[in-house]
């Protein structure tokens, strides 16, 4: 069957245009702003990942004209500058060696919000603030000489942080992490990265503690955090340096989560010379996003993941690659994207002592029939709701038979915490589903099934103002279509309240998506040097590199 899957890598497109609302009624009284950012394509290595970031602004109050307005913006930092710049300017060979050895800064991950500042992130790079209203770059968040583990280049320094960091209630500043990728001896796919925690008031230098034996493998997706800790969980993406773009992979995933726990009482100005201690939890299953209740009980935290056994989104198909069970040539439009999962997605609950690592207590929820690919959640981010979370919105890709690949599968057939056997695997397609979770109980509250063919985007909840439940936002793609979807949060079954799209819109590959109730532009003060960032390694580099180098150094000046 062709599926809407087989088509998110079509040529990205900018839009600015008013949304119809072709089924139902748009709700009285919503309004904010959704945000939703991925890969924009063609990509750079033919493989989905690797496209610089698109992002997209939904106002969903109606404008003069009665409609919602949607915008979508190529993400044009100073190093997509360079990367497009370069790509046109120098010969094919030295661009290539040019991007060896390090990662571009795609920005092309996730939305993230502190207070009113917008700010783009992707993994292997700093966290870059945007003007929410013109959706164009302000500044990268801490100069390259503020963060401790840098690898030195003289275009793309690599700075890995995390696509998710985490605003504190309390402490109101953002916390995030800074990793240090060093392979063990000769190692392809094996590492000790020395984990840096990291602090930002947003307005003045980052502040950053190491924390010794901390020694993370694969990376750090998001970051989570309570009253009396930082939360720094290990994402199911097992690193080889020989697979380049996702070609070639032979290592699997490890089969649990790592969870390392930071006390922040021990994150001091003295301490900062020094490293601070922490508590490492393990749990099965792999993992791709998870938060935690910022309320306690006495030392136990309350963690949610939502986990990704057998995912392997570090893979590109390719026309070499065979469906599994049938041997056929997977669909074309699947080459360069990634696989499905070969397996259901839990979500976990789990109580952990957080000056221990001891896990007290885990609930799981799933059902194998339904519940394929997990995305990200939406959550309620006003604070009662932080404090002790009460529901949870979590979107399922679900599983189309003829993204399960042969080699995927293969490797891991043996994952000692699997829930679907192999044999067992799928025939037949299972739907999209968003799915509204109970949290106390871990059990659900009300779903909704996409269409066949169809699939659901990652979800923002948009509170009521005036009290009522809310309502969940969500992207629905077709083959040849986007739509943007509103249910009531707590009547998913309902289906949506209201349908909108405009003719032409289509998105392609999105990922992480957040909601922000109010816009605007202001300056807040804060800006770090480029030019300054980048130093004088790059005079060093052939002309033809230093005629594209040095006007975006101004531009961005």
């Amino acid at each position: 069957m062709d599926h809407a899957l087989h088509h998110v890598q079509e040529p990205s497109r900018e839009y600015a245009l008013d949304l119809e609302v072709t089924a139902g009624e748009w709700p009285d009284g919503i309004s904010g702003h959704v945000f939703i950012i991925g890969p924009s394509q063609p990509s750079l290595a033919n493989f989905v990942w690797s496209g610089t970031g698109i992002i997209t602004r939904v106002d969903l109050q109606p404008n003069s004209a009665g409609k919602p307005h949607w915008l979508s913006k190529r993400v044009v930092t100073p190093d997509t500058a360079l990367v497009y710049g370069l790509a046109q300017g120098v010969d094919p060979a030295t661009f290539g060696s040019l991007l060896a050895g390090t990662s571009i800064a795609l920005t092309n991950t996730s939305p993230h919000f502190f207070g009113d500042r917008l700010i783009l992130t992707f993994d292997m790079q700093r966290p870059a603030e945007f003007d929410p209203v013109t959706l164009e770059f302000k500044t990268y968040i801490g100069a390259r000489a503020e963060y401790p583990a840098v690898k030195a280049h003289p275009v793309f320094p690599e700075i890995l942080t995390t696509a998710h960091p985490v605003e504190d209630l309390d402490d109101k500043c953002l916390w995030f992490c800074n990793v240090l990728m060093t392979p063990v001896g000769n190692s392809k796919t094996l590492f000790n990265n020395a984990l840096h925690v990291v602090r930002w008031d947003g307005k003045g230098d980052l502040q950053t503690w190491y924390v010794p034996g901390a020694l993370v493998t694969q990376g750090i997706h998001e970051v989570t955090v309570t009253r009396d800790y930082i939360v720094f969980t290990e994402v199911g993406f097992q690193h080889e340096l020989s697979a380049m773009a996702g070609r070639g992979r032979q290592a699997i995933h490890p089969p649990y989560t790592d969870i390392y726990i930071v006390a922040k009482k021990d994150l001091t100005a003295e301490n900062r010379g020094r490293g601070v201690p922490h508590a490492r939890a393990r749990v099965p299953y792999e993992s791709f996003h998870e938060f935690a209740d910022y309320a306690q009980d006495g030392e136990d935290i309350t963690l949610y993941i939502a986990h990704s056994n057998g995912w392997d989104i570090n893979y590109a198909v390719t026309e070499a690659d065979t469906v599994w069970r049938t041997g056929a040539v997977p669909p074309k439009g699947l080459h360069g994207f990634l696989p499905t999962t070969v397996d259901a997605s839990p979500v976990g609950r789990y109580v952990i002592n957080g000056r221990t690592g001891e896990v007290k207590d885990k609930k799981l929820f799933i059902d194998p029939k339904r519940h394929w690919a997990t995305l990200l959640y939406a959550r309620d981010m006003r604070r009662p709701a932080l404090e002790r979370g009460r529901y949870l919105w979590q979107a399922y890709w679900g599983c189309d038979p003829e993204m399960l690949i042969t080699r995927i599968v293969e490797m891991y057939r043996d994952h000692p915490y699997r829930v679907v056997p192999v044999d067992e695997l799928p025939k037949e397609e299972i739907p999209s589903t968003l799915v509204c979770l109970e949290l106390a109980g871990m059990t659900e509250q009300s779903a909704w099934a996409a269409p066949l063919g169809t699939f659901v985007q990652s979800p923002a909840y948009v509170p009521d103002e005036q009290g009522g439940d809310g309502w969940v936002v969500a992207f629905l793609q077709h083959r040849d279509k986007t739509e943007l979807l509103v249910f009531d949060a707590l009547d998913l079954a309902k289906g949506p309240l209201a349908i909108a799209s405009a003719p032409g819109l289509k998105q392609s590959f999105q990922v992480h998506s957040g909601f922000m109730p109010q816009i605007a532009s202001r300056e807040t003060g804060y800006r770090r040097s480029f030019a300054a960032d980048l130093g004088d390694a790059w005079r060093g580099l052939s002309a033809e590199a230093q005629r594209v180098i040095e006007p975006v150094i101004k531009a961005f000046a």
